[in-house]
């Protein structure tokens, strides 16, 4: 057995005993007293990574400052409430609608020699879908013949081309004849008959019209549907119908020349409720007026080919139905609000830049260190960090170089004081063995 404060009694008997003991406790279920969470170990303190950052505010008492920051703030709050919401509806969901219209025309009207014209004689086409014409006024050349005469429908000035003869300064060609065409309707040839119709203002229309919104509603929306309403359209003169025009017509005004008459249903549908239109009522063809033209073809006995040219002025109403239907959307209402909170900060910021500027000479030194905390020049500390970290490599150079001068071994200075290694208790130590082992020898 080794004596009593030999090499064989270190204290590494005792180390190994208390780490049987921990292991034994963590057999046991003891968990350690200084053990981290395993949340903690993997991923940090949870507190810190989910802490919520705020913003430190200052509060300025300055009342021209504040009546700009709440000028502005009132100003984005009602371009939000009143233009993105009431007027243009940023909020909704919009689509365009699909129109349909019907139109119908019945009465009886009379010429200047007595003849009744029904709606066959007086809407040609008779099945149009989008509007209908309304003859005023007839023009009538019978028995034309191909001939060679001036075209007044595209009359050619002279000089002419090799073959053909300029009269009154036309050219003329090979056409029917005689000619009755835009150029010359306002002094037709003496064969032209004349008709024009009266009492067009007591015939009647009857429009139907309606929309539908596919994309954003199953629904099919009909003028005068909606509980209370009526279709004022259903039944209603051409007489009253030019004098709800913008401005107001006259029918007396359209006889001669005709005239292009747009009426349009104009809807603005919010889906989940009932919806009627707005109707315009407007003349479209600037003065110009209107006329269709029409021939009818027969043959002669002898066998020689004519026709009856026919020139038909009229009201020719153009009828449509279009609009936008709209729904409320969440996601759309959260991004006018999102809107709204990103636009109230150009009220802090215009009041932050008049606050620090010079328009605030007095006082601006003053709000400047109420807004602004200035931190340590950290460039120059980055400066003297990196001298202090390439001295302390230079003195691990040093030290390795002595290391190596000085040997190794128990002869190494370790520079522990006088003992060399131990200092003076090391010394104490030393003599005590020696005399020991003297002791033993004798």
């Amino acid at each position: 057995m080794p004596p009593a404060g030999g090499r064989g009694e270190t204290e590494l008997p005792s180390y190994v005993e208390e780490e049987d003991e921990d292991d034994e406790g963590t057999q046991n279920g003891q968990q350690p007293q200084q053990k981290i969470d395993w949340f903690t170990r993997n991923f940090g303190d949870i507190d810190k990574l989910l802490a919520y950052q705020s913003n430190k505010m200052v509060r300025i008492k300055d009342r021209k400052i504040g009546i700009l920051y709440w000028s502005i703030v009132t100003a984005v709050i009602m371009y939000i409430i009143i233009v993105a919401i009431n007027i243009e509806k940023k909020h909704t969901t919009k689509d365009s609608g699909i129109g349909t219209v019907i139109t119908r025309f019945k009465g009886k009207a009379f010429s200047t020699d007595g003849k009744v014209y029904d709606p066959a004689d007086l809407r040609y086409p008779v099945i149009e879908p989008n509007g209908a014409f309304i003859m005023t006024r007839r023009l009538t050349l019978k028995d034309q013949q191909v001939g060679v005469c001036v075209d007044w429908d595209s009359p050619t000035r002279c000089p002419c081309q090799d073959g053909q003869v300029c009269n009154n300064g036309f050219c003329q060609v090979k056409t029917w004849c005689p000619s009755l065409g835009d150029y010359n309707v306002d002094n037709p040839p003496s064969q032209v008959q004349s008709e024009e119709i009266r009492m067009l203002e007591n015939c009647v229309l009857q429009i139907q019209s309606g929309i539908a919104y596919p994309n954003i509603g199953n629904y099919f929306y009909v003028t005068g549907h909606s509980e209370g309403a009526t279709n004022r359209f259903n039944n209603i003169t051409l007489g009253a119908l030019l004098e709800l025009g913008d401005p107001p017509i006259k029918m007396k005004d359209l006889l001669h020349r005709g005239a292009l008459i747009g009426v349009s249903f104009f809807w603005n549908c919010d889906v989940t409720s009932a919806c009627e239109p707005q109707v315009v009522i407007k003349r479209l063809d600037v003065g110009q007026g209107f006329v269709q033209k029409r021939a009818r073809h027969r043959r002669k006995p002898n066998g020689d080919q004519t026709r009856d040219a026919l020139y038909m002025f009229g009201i020719r109403f153009v009828v449509d139905s279009a609009g936008v239907g709209q729904r409320f959307s969440i996601q759309l209402m959260v991004i006018q609000v999102g809107s709204a909170l990103a636009l109230l900060r150009i009220a802090s910021a215009a009041a932050d830049n008049i606050m620090l500027s010079r328009l605030y000479v007095d006082r601006q030194e003053a709000y400047y260190k109420c807004k602004v905390k200035e931190t340590e020049d950290y460039s120059e500390a980055q400066e003297r960090i990196n001298l202090i970290k390439d001295e302390q490599k230079r003195s691990k150079v040093s030290l390795g170089a002595l290391k190596n001068k000085q040997g190794a071994g128990a002869k190494v200075n370790l520079g522990l004081g006088a003992g060399g290694r131990g200092g003076m208790p090391a010394a104490i130590l030393r003599g005590r063995t020696h005399q020991a082992s003297s002791s033993s020898s004798a």
